[in-house]
């Protein structure tokens, strides 16, 4: 698979760097669609601490930033899902074929290993319930960052004087991610299933 559009994307978030999946700390293999990620995009961004490292990118779609990690970084964020972080305990409603690919304010982006696609849960609601986002990595993540392009776009004119979003901006928002997805659709899908901008 080619990740050129999902590079250009992303650009605007932060660096992208190539990265080898020697990186990958994680105990199993790294996902062959994570591999190609990683080698062809890599998130990267900004390192503001040398003790810290790359942050990652970070994409402003409203609310909470998305974050995708760096690949020597993405088996850290699977604590608090996978394991207990104080304990290290494994978390028995954590599903062995799920993996953390990025997060929202520790709601996390899911990729199913078997079959590739991706899922979003909101964190703190008992259980795991996620809901189906994407088809796979690239569509997932594309459609996020088009989200954020198109707010960027828009900055403040996307929202009312009480900081409310504008039903134009919703619209305009909605309408690029149909285009990205290839139908309004998708895109109602895509955003209900992240309670985008939901009261």
């Amino acid at each position: 698979m080619s990740y050129s559009a999902l590079r250009t994307l992303l650009a605007p978030w932060g660096e992208l760097r190539p990265q080898p999946a020697s990186d990958w700390q994680g105990p199993m293999p790294l996902p062959a669609t994570l591999v190609d990620f990683y080698a062809q995009v890599g998130p990267w961004g900004e390192t503001y601490h040398a003790h810290v490292g790359p942050t990652g990118v970070s994409l402003d779609i409203g609310g909470n930033p998305v974050d995708i990690p760096p690949l020597h970084k993405l088996w850290q964020l699977q604590a608090g899902y996978r394991w207990n972080a104080v304990s290290g305990e494994r978390l028995a409603d954590w599903s062995e074929q799920w993996l953390v690919v990025a997060d929202q304010g520790a709601d996390p982006f899911i990729l199913d290993i078997a079959s590739g696609e991706i899922f979003f849960a909101f964190h703190g609601a008992g259980a795991w319930e996620p809901k189906w986002l994407a088809a796979n990595l690239d569509t997932a993540f594309g459609g996020l960052a088009t989200i954020a392009n198109a707010m960027a776009e828009l900055g403040d004119d996307a929202f009312d004087d009480t900081d409310e979003l504008l039903a134009t901006a919703r619209a305009a928002v909605a309408s690029s991610l149909a285009s990205y997805l290839g139908s309004a659709a998708q895109a109602a899908q895509f955003l209900d299933a992240l309670e985008w901008y939901q009261a």
